[in-house]
């Protein structure tokens, strides 16, 4: 169903204390909710307007920058961004529930884009054929391996304070991006971040203060 506006329980400010509790609030007779975020991570939108149905609820997200929560009834709801200047608009249905991710990534995929709810983890949204390794070392000499395709997802073991994530093609073992040591971040996202095809990383916190992401630089 497309939301309507009553579905949209509030805008939240980023460090509203119940960003991330996945339940809203009130009475009896109050839906259950959940709070999403839009991170927007295609290169082909140096900005976009971000709707849930009829309702703008972020106009002018940059690249790269993730959206004030959004409280939303469970449901499935009409979800499009519009990149202002040239009027190009994708629409996604984006289903929400209580297990649901609550962050929805926008990222290229080809000469489209595609929208999904990511969970925590290494996910690789950088539009390519060529699959990643991708080494993340905790600064204390342990390091984990992951081989990740277009779209998958691999589960970070370490909870160090610190961690390196070094990726290379598997093609030919070529680097492609090093972090070098940064603060540890709950999910890393792996995306296209030039027209050219660098290679960029951003770190996602989940906490009390609700979502916040940090670009990790390539020290290549």
């Amino acid at each position: 169903m497309s939301i309507a506006r009553r579905h949209l329980l509030g805008l939240l400010a980023a460090g509203a204390a119940t960003a991330l509790a996945g339940c809203g609030g009130g009475g009896d007779d109050r839906p259950p909710t959940r709070f999403v975020s839009v991170l927007n991570l295609n290169v082909d939108f140096p900005t976009a307007d971000v709707t849930f149905g009829p309702t703008l609820v972020s106009q002018g997200l940059p690249f790269q920058a993730l959206s004030l929560p959004v409280e939303v009834a469970h449901g499935t709801y009409d979800l499009g961004l519009t990149e202002p200047t040239r009027g190009r608009r994708f629409d996604f249905n984006l289903g929400v529930d209580a297990t649901s991710p609550t962050l929805g990534v926008f990222y290229r995929s080809g000469a489209s884009a595609r929208l999904v709810l990511s969970p925590i983890g290494i996910a690789n949204y950088f539009d390519s054929s060529e699959t990643l390794i991708a080494d993340l070392s905790d600064g204390a000499g342990n390091v984990e391996t992951s081989s990740l395709a277009f779209e998958q997802v691999a589960v970070q073991v370490s909870r160090s304070a610190n961690a390196r994530l070094v990726l290379s093609r598997a093609s030919d073992g070529v680097l492609v991006y090093d972090s070098a040591l940064q603060r540890r971040t709950d999910a890393l996202l792996i995306y296209r971040a030039t027209q050219g095809g660098l290679v960029g990383v951003i770190g996602v916190n989940y906490g009390p203060g609700g979502k916040s992401a940090v670009v990790w630089p390539n020290t290549l």
